[in-house]
């Protein structure tokens, strides 16, 4: 079954991305591949309702120095620095890529889940039901009908050729399987960014406000309708953002370096 995640104008926005110099992950400096990191965490940790601002989050990870909060959003923050520069570190540093199968998600979500839930529920299937603020949908509740979803989305997902597209389909669908008692878009977005860094794309993030209530309504439209497009729509623009930004910067360096 021919899976079709992006529209044909949204593959054309997808083509620019993937084609653009300025979109090499492997030409990310250490610093800033660390800067990336901070605001990975901010964003996502923002996406959970962690209390930390940008400005705390950036103290707390480069210095470890915590804000006067809850010890759990502190938590949160550390696992998900840790767990993207480890990913970063096993792609970047080893040029290897990662492969995404069952113990690669199943590891990630022990990264990020690390004492925030019960030990025996890192990294295993959930027995229990959950549910998700701001929807209708309910996640599956059987543990055999979670387990043969998984499977399926693990399998599907190599059909993909299009990075951006696989990234977007295993983002959707791990965080609308919820397969973990807890982390799961956490993990979700880990996976998208892993996809992304194997085909050398820079995963772009964003601290703005706009965006995260722009990411948490595309995904709750996939969760009510199964169409990838709302979501797809924030994802590429996204990026074509950064590229728009990043352009004049670049092209100046250059200018500047060649009059020197």
């Amino acid at each position: 079954m021919k899976l079709n995640i992006f529209s044909s104008e949204q593959l054309k926005r997808a083509e620019t991305i993937i084609n653009s110099p300025y979109s090499k992950f492997s030409d990310l400096s250490s610093e800033e591949i660390k800067d990336l990191a901070v605001v990975w965490c901010y964003y996502s940790g923002r996406i959970e309702g962690n209390t930390y601002t940008y400005v705390e989050t950036d103290v707390l990870l480069r210095t470890g120095i915590s804000a006067i909060k809850k010890y759990e959003d502190a938590k949160m923050l550390k696992n998900l620095y840790n767990a993207f520069i480890s990913l970063v570190e096993t792609i970047k540093g080893q040029r290897e890529r990662i492969s995404i199968d069952k113990r690669t998600v199943f590891t990630i979500h022990s990264m990020v889940s690390d004492g925030l839930v019960n030990v025996k529920n890192k990294g295993t299937f959930r027995i229990m039901p959950v549910k998700i603020t701001g929807t209708e949908y309910i996640p599956p509740k059987d543990e055999t009908e979670i387990r043969e979803t998984f499977e399926q989305i693990i399998e599907q997902q190599n059909d993909l050729k299009n990075p951006l597209e696989k990234a977007v389909y295993l983002h959707c669908n791990m965080a609308k399987l919820q397969p973990f008692i807890d982390g799961n878009k956490r993990t979700s977005r880990l996976l998208e960014g892993v996809v992304m860094m194997n085909a050398d794309i820079i995963p772009v993030y964003s601290t703005k406000e706009e965006d995260i209530l722009n990411y948490r309504g595309g995904l709750l439209d996939f969760y009510e309708t199964g169409s990838y497009s709302k979501y797809a729509d924030y994802f590429l623009n996204r990026q074509l953002k950064r590229l728009q930004d990043v352009m004049p910067q670049k092209q100046q360096h250059i200018k500047t370096t060649e009059n020197t």
